[in-house]
């Protein structure tokens, strides 16, 4: 272990135990390894009685380990070590080096500093990691090693190297290099936090050696590669920390003065025996490191066994140990052992070998060595028997040695097999007559031949079921695979009928038995996991990521890396990512892992159809509209190809397609493809389900917005007689009511929407919804209080709501812009003329589509404005920017919005003098309004009226 700054080394405690309890140390100290360091205490606390007599070792243990991971003397220059320097400088945020502004310190170390900074000077803007090094060491060699670290950064450039963006000196002469701030994790750490399986921790040691052999192909050597210099983000691996690299055509070996002014040359215990003797860098150098970072990595403790708790200790043991086998020290990663056997030690043998000649050639080599093993090839690090030579083809052709063998069985034990398999045949009969038997015997309350004091049919399905399952333990413990299978099937006939606790309760004990006696990877179990991670997604419970992890170290753990369930994985973790902002390419790059899961299963896997409305649902997210149709529709095909056809998922389809379609413009599409959704709910559920209400609704909205006025409330008038009433607080009809009335203010009748507006805003409190609909339903409401006239409630909700939808989303998003132009229309009927054109030049300028309705209604109102101040020229301008922007329209779009575009046209043309040209265009605008809106409506009476 080491030691704090300014401290002597610390030895470590004598055990005072027996040599029985060695077992259960082991295992505690591991688990201890495992927590945060916030967790230790408490979990000691906890321990149970029978262990008391390891508990005064376990807390040297934590204390030890902690002093471990917060010791930093070998990175800390001796000056600090001995109390500090004199006159070195006091750093604070805020100060300026050079063009950058320091942030937060993020280290300190033997040649200097490390600030998290921001260039700001005009040039551009980036955070970056600025390292500055001790004024007090600002000459001689630390002075030569930094410009050296500054010089070899500029060569090198890759996705798995930190970038190097600029070097220079701050007027005060302080040398700085700026680098790319990187916000990771150790690379070991990284692994340990993310349960990471052995194939996905050698995913990430392959991107450390493509950033090795990068900078070797530059001439440069690293030389101090170790698990704080490799960090690890959602992005991938950065190899950081090039400031005691090295030219490799240089053989000049390192110097007293470059090793004396604060550090070893390298980090000891990663150091090859050459690099610890003060030899010349090679390629070899850092083939030796890398091989110690992958057994860190792979075992999760270094390969000697010498004691380390000093710096002589760490150079001994990289000197002249022998380095263990990954397998025999694999401890704390157990589970692994026996994949760590074999090639993979015999691997890190070679890259760790103490003479450079017996290495790896180069770090290429050792990638290569790696990927031959992953491939089951011979690797090229020991000889290979004929045996293992056989091994291994056969493991590359398992499909045809397999076919081969069985042929060959079959012959011998054909009879054998086909008894076995009448058996088994006749086994599953049995078990699927005793599953029909009980659920039909679940509903024998309700027969009317059997005396009841409950009426027939009167009886829940519930109150049947609790009935019976307390019959399936007594009535079939004997045989497991049945009372596990009529657990299971409870225990889903529960989840069903929105039981919860009940379903939890039998599926607890059906997946305790099929543990004890089938196995911790069977497909129940591993079923359960996936389930409950993507229930956890789809409630957007901050818990599913964790349960992703618990499901995936399940899945890796029984080699179910492709398949239905790795896809049904992938589906939950696209969910789960929806509640991270920016994690957009990261949620694509899941469904696409997802679909190509399902790839090779049967056309009767669901999955294959989900994960492509899935795909559909995030291009409609992403505003890709013409691509969500496009994979709605291959996700039809593939529903409809289904013999096991699912009417529910077929009308999820079609709504789905008609919402896009809807924002595409294509509202005649968009109300046919509703059409095609409604009647299937009503053709599979009737009429009166509520999986019938939402369809058509949103077909008769359509329709509304495409001008068809009575079909419109023709059909809300028929779905609304189906809801149940306001005081149920049921969130499909709140959001229906809420759609009807925000139609009717639109085409002129607010005085009607307002109350029914105002009932939804209440539902909504006393059960929110996801928070769109609250500040969608405010917008509504604000609209419709403008609307009548009411300019103290419409100011109040229609700027409440502009606040919510700007601190929600995107400046540039569709509903800010729609929001925000409201707003602006508003304050033009308060004759707010500045803050109105704020809004529309807000609208128009940050739109992420400069085709979309709201961006024409912007323009209308920018012209406006310029009409009321008498700028003609400007307001014609902005009125014919509208009308062409109108008839480039893309996404959403009601018919209302162009008659207003023509009266703002008109008004300008009356201005300029021009009455015949805007009395042509009032009329056609009075015309189309008479067609679309209320009899009653301003819109369809005059022929002056200019507002929407």
């Amino acid at each position: 272990m080491t030691n704090r700054p300014g401290t002597s080394p610390t030895v470590s405690t004598p055990l005072h135990f027996d040599e029985h309890w060695w077992a259960d140390y082991s295992r505690l100290t591991d688990k201890a390894m495992t927590l945060p360091a916030a967790d230790r205490a408490a979990w000691l606390s906890e321990l149970p009685a029978h262990l008391a007599p390891l508990r005064e070792a376990l807390t040297d243990f934590l204390r030890e380990l902690d002093a471990v991971q917060t010791a930093d003397y070998l990175e800390a220059p001796a000056a600090l070590c001995l109390g500090g320097a004199a006159g070195m400088p006091e750093r604070a945020a805020g100060q300026r080096i050079g063009p950058y502004t320091l942030m937060a310190p993020l280290g300190s170390g033997g040649m200097g500093e490390v600030w998290l900074a921001r260039r700001d000077d005009g040039a551009y803007e980036r955070e970056v990691a600025l390292k500055l090094p001790h004024a007090h060491l600002l000459a001689g060699s630390v002075h030569e090693r930094f410009l050296r670290e500054r010089d070899l950064l500029a060569r090198l450039d890759h996705p798995h190297i930190a970038r190097f963006y600029d070097a220079g000196l701050d007027d005060a002469g302080q040398p700085y290099i700026a680098l790319e701030a990187v916000h990771g994790r150790p690379i070991t750490q990284w692994a340990r936090e993310h349960a990471l399986g052995l194939d996905a921790r050698l995913d990430l040691f392959t991107q450390v050696t493509d950033a090795v052999a990068h900078a070797h192909s530059q001439l440069v050597a690293h030389r101090d590669v170790k698990p704080a210099n490799v960090l690890v983000s959602e992005q991938g691996v950065r190899l950081l920390d090039f400031g005691i690299a090295k030219l490799l055509h240089d053989t000049t070996p390192d110097s007293a003065a470059l090793t004396r002014a604060g550090a070893a040359p390298a980090t000891p215990a990663y150091a090859a025996p050459e690099q610890a003797a003060g030899g010349v860098a090679t390629v070899a150098t850092d083939v030796y490191a890398l091989g110690v970072l992958l057994f860190e990595l792979l075992t999760g403790t270094t390969p000697y066994a010498v004691a380390r708790n000093t710096l002589a200790g760490d150079l001994l043991a990289s000197a002249c140990a022998t380095p263990a086998l990954a397998a025999e020290a694999g401890s704390k990663l157990s589970h692994w052992r026996h994949g760590l056997r074999g090639d993979l030690d015999a691997i890190l043998a070679k890259a760790l070998a103490r003479t450079p000649q017996a290495r790896y050639a180069s770090v290429a080599d050792l990638a290569a060595d790696l990927q031959r093993h992953r491939a089951h090839q011979p690797i090229r690090a020991r000889r290979i028997t004929v045996w293992v030579r056989c091994a291994k083809a056969i493991r590359r052709r398992r499909g045809v040695v397999l076919m081969a063998v069985l042929l060959c069985a079959s012959l011998l034990v054909g009879l054998g097999g086909i008894v076995w398999q009448a058996r088994e045949a006749q086994a599953q009969a049995r078990r699927a007559e005793a599953v029909k038997a009980f659920l039909l015997s679940v509903y024998r309350a309700n027969d009317p031949r059997i005396a009841s004091d409950t009426p027939r049919g009167q009886i829940s399905a519930k109150a049947l079921l609790d009935a019976s399952v307390g019959r399936i333990d007594g009535a079939f413990r004997d045989d497991v695979l049945l009372h596990i299978e009529l657990l299971r099937t409870a225990a889903m006939i529960y989840r069903e009928l929105g039981e919860e606790t009940s379903f939890e309760s039998l599926q607890a004990k059906q997946l305790a038995l099929v543990r004890e006696h089938l196995g911790p990877l069977h497909d129940n179990i591993l079923d359960d996991a996936v389930e409950r991670a993507g229930r956890a997604a789809m409630r957007a419970d901050p818990r599913c990521n964790a349960l992703l992890h618990d499901a995936d170290t399940l899945l890796r753990a029984a080699r179910r890396d492709t398949g239905p369930l790795r896809g049904q994985w992938w589906m939950a973790r696209a969910v789960c990512l929806r509640q991270l902002a920016g994690m957009e390419a990261e949620r694509h790059a899941a469904l696409q892992s997802a679909r190509r899961a399902f790839a090779d299963s049967p056309v009767t896997e669901r999955g294959r159809v989900t994960v492509l409305m899935e795909l559909g649902n995030e291009a409609t997210l992403a505003g890709r509209f013409a691509d969500a149709v496009a994979l709605n529709g291959q996700a039809l095909q593939q529903a409809e190809a289904n013999p096991e056809r699912d009417d529910a998922e077929l009308q999820t389809i079609h709504a789905n397609t008609a919402l896009s379609l809807q924002q595409t413009g294509d509202l005649a599409g968009a109300e046919a493809a509703f059409a095609r959704s409604a009647a299937i709910a009503e053709r599979t559920t009737g009429p009166d389900a509520r999986q019938a209400w939402l369809p058509a609704a949103k077909r008769a909205r359509t329709a509304h917005l495409a001008g068809a006025r009575e079909r419109a409330h023709s059909a809300f008038s028929a779905v609304l007689a189906r809801l149940p009433p306001e005081a149920a607080n049921d969130a499909d009809a709140q959001q229906i009511r809420e759609e009807w009335a925000e139609r009717l203010a639109a085409e002129g009748r607010p005085r009607l929407a307002i109350p029914v507006l105002e009932a939804v805003e209440q539902g909504y409190l006393r059960s929110p919804p996801h928070d769109f609909a609250l500040r969608r339903l405010r917008r509504h409401l604000g609209d419709a209080y403008a609307r009548a006239g009411l300019a103290t409630d419409a100011r109040r909700t229609l700027l409440a709501a502009l606040a919510e939808f700007e601190l929600r989303d995107a400046p540039g998003a569709q509903p800010v812009a729609a929001a925000r132009e409201r707003w602006g229309r508003f304050l033009l009927t308060q004759r707010d003329m500045t803050a109105a054109r704020e809004q529309f030049n807000a609208v128009v300028s940050q739109a992420h589509n400069a085709r979309w309705s709201h961006v024409a209604l912007a323009q209308a109102g920018l012209a406006r404005v310029a009409l009321h101040l008498g700028k003609l020229d400007d307001a014609a301008r902005h009125a014919d920017a509208a009308l062409q922007t109108w008839q480039q329209k893309q996404g959403f779009f009601d018919v209302r919005m162009e008659p207003y575009l023509w009266r703002v046209r008109a008004a300008v043309l009356a201005a300029q003098g021009k009455p015949a040209q805007a009395l042509e265009l009032r009329t056609k605008a009075l015309e189309a309004s008479q067609r679309y809106d209320a009899p009653e409506a301003p819109t369809a009476q005059s022929l002056l009226h200019l507002d929407l």
